[in-house]
């Protein structure tokens, strides 16, 4: 602050041009103030420069984390869509086989009832014609036992 105040005085003392606003000042003298501005700059304006170089790569780093976590998050909900698709289809697949099944064991069903009925009606038919014969058998004994 004490150099700039010099610098600020030296103007203020020039001498200065007529009609002209501007002034005369001695360019050693400028020149020492301004190399003694320069090597005098606090170490904290140099920090300061310094976090700001870290503050943006640190913004810059921060951003690509965060698209990163972003198209990670994209790419799961992604997957997770086509897990829920792949479930849904794996659902109605398993429906129609259980439907598929159902109907099968009807048809079985349906036919080994139709085989029993089959061997039960012919069994009743062979009965019968030998329950025919039988009666035939004994109206026969009971005629020549009659005679």
């Amino acid at each position: 602050m004490v150099l700039l105040e010099q610098l600020e005085e030296l103007v203020e003392k020039a001498p200065e041009l007529p009609l002209t606003g501007r002034v005369l000042i001695d360019a050693d003298q400028l020149l020492d103030l301004i190399d003694q501005i320069r090597t005098s700059v606090p170490e904290e304006v140099r920090r300061a420069e310094a976090v700001s170089v870290e503050k943006d790569r640190v913004i810059a780093e921060g951003q690509q984390k965060a698209e990163r976590i972003v198209a990670q998050a994209e790419e799961y909900a992604a997957k997770l869509i086509r897990e829920s698709e792949i479930h849904r289809q794996a659902e109605q697949e398993a429906r129609r086989i259980v439907e598929e099944a159902s109907q099968r064991a009807k048809e079985i069903t349906r036919g080994a009832d139709e085989y029993a009925d089959q061997v039960l009606r012919n069994l009743q038919e062979a009965l019968e014609k030998t329950l025919s014969v039988v009666t035939k058998g004994r109206e026969q004994l009971n005629k020549n036992a009659s005679v």
